[in-house]
């Protein structure tokens, strides 16, 4: 299994792809971080289980025959998935079977992040985000990017990372979000805000200095009093944000490693967003 450590060279990238709109969008992402890092980028897509009703009299196949089929169609169809986008890059694709967010967390293991939309198909796609996508984040260790979700957002065709948000709580997790962005700081020239929804006394804000000092962050400190995920994607819509960066929670509990006000944002975030 490799290192969780950020300073690590990110040299796999995995993309679970279900062939939505959604699955197009997020291969831009994965395309611009595939180069940057000159990583190996796996484009997986996950069969489920075949179910039939078995009352019928007659089946016009059988099930090994429409598992074959439905794999050789994926296949053709992954082999041909954003393949002008994905020009140059190292493309490893996979055709599997089996849960889609099983299989997906599975693969996540031997990688260094995963990419992906939201959600794919589905009637509320502008109120939930996927199950898939939630179980990804509620327990993947490794970091997740995913795509915007709200279908009246920007499109990002050539997306760039020069201005980066932050949000962190003074949580165990915000030291690995701060260090996070004094990476991409680093990696791609990017301006980075970080912002702290909460308490705007005047400790709280030499808090979050210090904390930007310690992670060796240069940042623009930004404290403010709010529902958390509207603060930060209020803030990220004022400065225009090409990527917001939060952090999930270590616990176990009921709201798993990435809590109630992180889906929120996700949901409504107007760029892509990196849970670490």
């Amino acid at each position: 299994m490799p290192s969780t450590s950020i300073t690590d060279s990110i040299t796999k990238i995995l993309m679970p792809v279900d062939f939505s709109s959604r699955a197009d969008e997020a291969s831009r992402y994965a395309a611009r971080l595939a180069r940057h890092f000159h990583a190996e980028l796996t484009l997986l897509h996950v069969l489920e289980p075949v179910h039939m009703d078995f009352a019928m009299v007659e089946l016009p196949q059988s099930i090994a025959q429409l598992t074959a089929v439905r794999r050789e169609n994926a296949r053709v169809r992954l082999e041909h998935f954003a393949s002008a986008d994905l020009e140059g890059i190292k493309v490893t694709r996979q055709v599997c079977d089996g849960h889609p967010a099983e299989v997906i967390l599975t693969q996540a293991r031997n990688v260094d992040m995963v990419v992906m939309p939201t959600q794919g198909h589905g009637r509320v796609r502008e109120f939930l985000i996927g199950s898939v996508t939630a179980k990804v984040l509620h327990d993947c260790e490794r970091p997740v990017l995913t795509g915007v979700h709200l279908t009246d957002s920007q499109a990002f065709s050539d997306w760039r990372v020069s201005r980066v948000l932050c949000a962190i709580d003074f949580g165990p997790e915000s030291e690995t979000v701060l260090k996070w962005g004094a990476r991409l700081a680093g990696e791609f020239g990017a301006a980075v805000t970080v912002v702290h929804a909460g308490d705007s006394s005047p400790d709280t804000a030499r808090a979050l200095k210090d904390s930007i000092h310690a992670a060796g962050l240069d940042a623009t400190p930004l404290v403010t009093s709010g529902e958390p995920h509207r603060v930060i994607v209020e803030t990220a819509q004022r400065i225009a944000a090409d990527l917001v960066v939060i952090g999930r929670s270590s616990s176990t509990d009921a709201l798993g490693r990435l809590r109630v006000q992180g889906y929120q944002i996700v949901r409504k975030s107007p760029c892509p967003v990196l849970s670490v």
